[in-house]
């Protein structure tokens, strides 16, 4: 009972925090609660969905990691190892850049000891909402498909980096951890299916849309791309195929007409996106810091606003030099900026290491590091762009792959600059080409290490000199680095638990 109470009390923490940091979004009014306990917490329809908050709160725990922009965030941990991502705070990069990886040198522990745990704390809120006799039937449904949605990603995001690895989605064990015995490591089969049951689950209770207020609520759709991203990593094209069509059959997202204002402040909530985590400019707990993470330190604001630059993130120029010099998604890949005495500056003479990312604009009511504008986790041109490559992979060099493709493409050059059936000779010929157009639509958004390794080219390009430009300079990736080492910590504390071959 003493470890049911303490879960209890933990779950309350963190309903708690976010009663009052999703209120300042809209999805909640802050709401004043006096001596709340694990007896009387969740009693009322306030209380759950005050523990659904402090759910959705897990996929950031502040400003900097998980679904952030700092080091050790999913979005960091999608690109490092790859030739679409340089640093230079090399004391914090040597090894990773170099392969020389470790179990619990930096980063790889950080998104295990996150998430990990999330899954279970989703799992004991989930049996904690079945307890409120109050709560309305349909809605308790939807809270349940929330939180399975959440787990899902959470699942996901560690059996991409780590390989398949138990967790508990068992209500009872998770809130009697003191009776709960460790498990051995699941097969892939095990891991994807139970992956699979969540967010299958989910789209089929999840709204396919909330009203703007409850934006970044996990929605039908959202619970769709999961499962998009699992079947690419599973290389389940069939699934891919019919998954990606029923996000389209929606029929509530579409490209914007414009790359940069997929991103744009005065556009958020647009219809490109299909999961956000939303952002505030003045509570620190969740803003977005992405822009002092790649800023310069002679960066000027154009508009006069307050400037925090690290000087950190940028996109090698080998890896700058793949665009197309007329395609417009290099408009946001900075080369050419205002220093602060006023000069324009070349990056490509001051930064070897390349331009700066530059998606997120500033938010005029930022204060430097932290800023506004929501983080766009998964969009609309990722679904189009799996649908083709699925139907490559099914059918070789298609007209719909290749309508799909344009569909991209047309917002990115103009006048046009269209692919055709007669460019590609094979199935190969074109999944490579799907990968660039990938790597160029996608860019800096987390997906090529993932992206790479699907496609049979992450060490290859690991090992690259021209596309590492030096990163790795010993050459060092081998096969068993697609997947990180397991921290030492979980096996300590589970002796079923192996550690990955080559660790």
């Amino acid at each position: 009972m003493k470890r049911i109470f303490q879960f209890k009390l933990y779950v309350l923490l963190f309903a708690i925090i976010a009663m009052v940091i999703q209120g300042c979004e809209g999805e909640l009014e802050p709401e004043v609660y006096d001596k709340l306990t694990s007896d009387n917490f969740p009693q009322t329809e306030e209380d759950a969905k005050a523990l659904v908050n402090s759910v959705y709160y897990e996929f950031r725990d502040g400003p900097w990691n998980r679904y952030n922009a700092a080091n050790e965030s999913r979005l960091v941990q999608g690109l490092f190892s790859t030739d679409e991502f340089s640093c230079y705070w090399d004391g914090y990069w040597g090894a990773p850049f170099n392969f020389t990886w470790q179990p619990d040198g930096w980063p790889f522990s950080d998104m295990y000891n996150a998430f990990v745990p999330a899954v279970t704390k989703a799992t004991g809120a989930i049996a904690q909402l079945l307890s409120v006799e109050s709560l309305d039937a349909t809605l308790l449904e939807r809270y349940i498909a929330e939180i399975k949605a959440a787990r899902g990603y959470w699942m996901y995001d560690i059996y991409n980096l780590y390989g398949p690895v138990p967790f508990i989605v068992n209500e009872e064990d998770a809130l009697n951890l003191t009776d709960y015995e460790q498990q051995t490591r699941p097969s892939n089969e095990e891991i994807v299916a139970l992956i699979e049951k969540d967010l299958s689950e989910a789209a089929e209770v999840l709204p396919i849309q909330y009203s703007s207020s409850d934006f970044g609520r996990l929605t039908k759709g959202a619970a769709l791309m999961g499962l998009v991203k699992l079947y690419l990593h599973e290389k389940n094209w069939q699934k891919v195929k019919e998954t990606a069509e029923a996000i389209i059959d929606l029929n509530v997202y579409k490209l914007q007409s414009v790359y940069k204002a997929i991103w744009a402040l005065e556009n958020e909530q647009n219809s490109e996106i299909i999961f956000a985590i939303q952002n505030h400019p003045t509570l620190g707990g969740i803003t977005n810091n992405y822009r002092a993470h790649v800023l310069p330190s002679d960066w000027a604001s154009p508009n006069g606003y307050p400037v925090t630059a690290w000087n950190g993130y940028k996109v090698p120029w080998s890896y700058y030099d793949t665009f197309d010099e007329d395609d417009k998604r290099r408009d946001v890949l900075v080369r050419f900026y205002t220093g602060k005495k006023g000069q324009t500056i070349d990056a490509r003479e001051t930064s070897p290491l390349g331009a700066i990312p530059l998606k997120y604009p500033e938010d005029p009511e930022g204060t430097g590091q932290n800023q506004g504008a929501d983080y766009v986790i998964y969009r609309y041109a990722d679904v189009l762009l799996a649908l083709a490559e699925a139907l490559n992979e099914i059918n070789g060099p298609n007209q719909r792959s290749v309508d799909l493709i344009n569909q991209v493409r047309e917002r990115a050059f103009d006048p046009a600059k269209s692919v055709s059936v007669s460019d590609f000779s094979s199935k190969e010929e074109l999944r490579d080409y799907i990968l660039q157009e990938r790597g160029w639509e996608l860019c800096f958004e987390g997906c090529r290490r993932e992206d790479l390794i699907r496609h049979g080219k992450f060490v290859e390009y690991a090992n690259d000199p021209s596309k590492m430009e030096n990163r790795n300079p010993q050459q060092n990736a081998r096969d068993f680095h697609k997947l990180y080492p397991i921290p030492n910590q979980a096996i300590f504390e589970n002796p079923l638990m192996k550690q990955n071959d080559g660790y």
